[in-house]
C-alpha cells in the first residue's frame, strides 16, 4: 500500500543538527521469539523534517509520521494511524536512539540503529543470456489489462517448457517482490539458464497492471487473470505449458489444472490444498504458538476464528452487531487485541469471504496434468503436512511428486523459525535445491 505523506513538525532546534537526525535508522522491536524490523526515514527539507516509517515484514512502507519533536538530544515521533509512539534519546555521539515504543496499550525497549542495506546475493544480474520481452495481455472475462514479461532461452521454439508464474495472496509486481527479496525474478533467472522459458506478470492494480474491480477481486478473479497468460501463450504457438503457483498462486495452478485440458504440468511450492478457513486457523495456530502465547488462549483464539468462519461460510442473514456483542461477551477472557478485531473479521470482505469457502477437493480430483509440490517443514503460513497430505488424498500417485524441505519457510529459505519476521533478515531468496528440483521435474518428461 502506497501512502501520501503528509508531515505536520513541531520541533526545536538543539544540540542534534539535522545533517545528524537525518537518514534512515533501523530498530528491532523483540516480541517474545519473534523480532519486527522497523525502518525510520527522515529526510532535512530547508527548515523542516519530514518522516516515514516501513516496516519491511508486514509489507508496509511509507507510512507517514504525523509529529516529529526534537528537544535537546530527545526524539518523539507519533504516527496516528496505527496508534504508535516513539520517544528515545540520543547517545553521547549520536550514534544511536535509545528507547521504547508503545501502541495499543503495550510499551516495548526500541533502539534505533544507523540503516544498513540488506543483501540479496541472489537477485539476477546482467548481462542475461537470454531474451526478455514486454507483453500486454487482457481478461477476456472483464477486459483487465494485464502487463508482464516473457522470457525465453535462447534456442526457443513452441516445444520448449514455459511456465506462468502465479503469486500469492495480496497485490505484487512481476517479481513477487516482497522485503526486498524477488523470487519470481530469481526463479525465472534459474529456469532460463537452463531452457525454460516464463511468463509473469503485475498482479492486477500492480505496475503496469489495470485495477478494474480490484475492491471486488477473489481469488477466482485472479484464476481469470492466470488464465490469460496461458490463453496468450497458446495464442502464440507455445504446446508445452505449466503454471507455477507459489501459495494462493499455488491454489490457482491446481484450480487450472483441473480447468485447462491441455495444460502440461502444475508445480506448487507452498500452495494450499485445503479450504481457506483451516489454511487461516492453522496458520494463526502456528503463529501464536510460536510466540509463545498460552496454549490455552491459542486454542481458545482458533475456536473463536473456528466460529466466525462458520458464520461467514454459511451465508445466513445474522444481526451483525448482535453477533459481535455475543462473541466478545462469549470469548471475554480473551487478550483485548483478540476480541477486537471480531468486528472487522465478521464484515463482508470479497477475497477472504471467497478465500475461505472454496474448497478445493474437487479441483484436487480433476486436475489432469503431473503435479510437483514443494512446501517447507517450518512454514508457518501454509503447514506443510496438512496440504501435502491432502494433495496424496486427491491426486493419483503415479501423477503427483511432493517433497517438504526441512529447515524451509514459506519463501523456501533457510531459517531458523520460519516466522514471516525472518523473511527480511535471511539474505537467501529461494534454496538452489528448490531452484534444481523444479528444473530436473520439469525436464524429466
Amino acid at each position: 500500500m502506497k501512502h501520501t505523506i503528509s508531515i505536520l513538525l513541531a520541533f526545536l532546534l538543539s544540540t542534534i543538527t539535522y545533517a545528524q537526525f537525518a537518514g534512515e535508522w533501523q530498530g528491532k522491536l523483540a516480541m517474545g521469539q519473534a523480532e519486527l524490523t522497523l525502518v525510520f526515514k527522515f529526510a532535512q527539507q530547508d527548515s523542516a523534517v519530514t518522516g516515514t516509517l516501513d516496516v519491511p515484514q508486514q509489507g508496509a512502507k511509507n507510512l507517514p509520521i504525523d509529529k516529529i519533536v526534537v528537544n535537546s538530544n530527545n526524539i518523539a515521533l507519533v504516527i496516528s494511524a496505527i496508534g504508535f509512539n516513539y520517544e528515545g534519546t540520543f547517545n553521547e555521539n549520536n550514534s544511536i536512539i535509545e528507547g521504547s515504543m508503545s501502541q495499543n496499550g503495550y510499551t516495548f525497549p526500541l533502539v534505533l540503529k544507523p540503516n544498513i542495506k540488506v543483501n540479496r546475493p541472489q537477485t539476477p544480474k546482467s548481462p542475461f543470456p537470454y531474451f526478455q520481452e514486454e507483453v500486454v495481455v487482457v481478461n477476456a472475462k472483464d477486459g483487465n489489462k494485464l502487463t508482464g514479461t516473457l522470457v525465453k532461452p535462447l534456442m526457443m521454439n513452441s516445444n520448449t517448457p514455459v511456465a506462468v508464474l502465479v503469486s500469492g495472496s495480496g497485490q505484487q509486481n512481476r517479481d513477487e517482490e516482497l522485503m526486498e527479496h524477488k523470487p519470481f525474478w530469481v526463479i525465472v533467472d534459474y529456469l532460463a539458464r537452463n531452457g525454460i522459458a516464463t511468463l509473469r506478470y503485475d498482479d492486477r492494480g500492480v505496475g503496469g497492471s489495470d485495477a478494474l474491480g480490484l475492491a471486488t477481486a477473489t481469488t477466482e478473479t485472479f484464476k481469470g487473470d492466470a488464465l490469460a497468460m496461458v490463453n496468450y501463450l497458446k495464442e502464440n504457438g507455445m504446446k508445452n505449458i505449466g503454471v507455477i503457483g507459489h501459495s494462493e498462486g499455488g491454489l490457482i495452478a491446481f484450480m487450472l489444472g483441473a480447468e485447462v485440458e491441455d495444460l502440461n504440468f502444475v508445480v506448487s511450492l507452498a500452495g494450499t490444498a485445503v479450504s481457506g478457513d483451516q489454511i487461516l486457523i492453522e496458520q494463526n495456530r502456528m503463529l501464536l504458538e510460536k510466540s509463545e502465547v498460552p496454549t490455552e488462549i491459542v486454542n481458545s483464539y482458533c475456536e473463536l476464528l473456528k466460529e466466525i468462519y462458520a458464520i461467514k461460510r454459511s451465508n445466513t442473514q445474522f444481526d451483525r452487531e448482535s453477533k459481535i456483542t455475543e462473541l466478545r461477551n462469549k470469548y471475554s477472557y480473551l487478550p483485548l487485541q483478540m476480541t477486537g478485531n471480531i468486528a472487522t473479521l465478521l464484515q463482508p470482505q470479497a477475497w477472504i469471504d471467497y478465500f475461505i469457502s472454496y474448497d478445493p477437493t474437487e479441483a484436487l480430483k480433476n486436475i489432469g496434468c503431473r503435479v510437483l509440490a514443494l512446501n517447507g517443514d517450518k512454514d508457518v503460513q501454509v503447514i506443510a503436512k496438512q496440504n501435502i497430505d491432502a494433495l496424496k488424498q486427491h491426486i493419483p500417485a503415479e501423477q503427483l511428486t511432493t517433497k517438504i524441505y526441512p529447515d524451509l519457510n514459506h519463501l523456501f529459505q533457510h531459517c531458523t523459525t520460519g516466522m514471516p519476521n525472518e523473511y527480511y533478515q535471511i539474505e537467501e531468496t529461494i534454496s538452489p535445491e528448490v531452484l534444481k528440483d523444479i528444473i530436473n521435474w520439469i525436464k524429466a518428461k
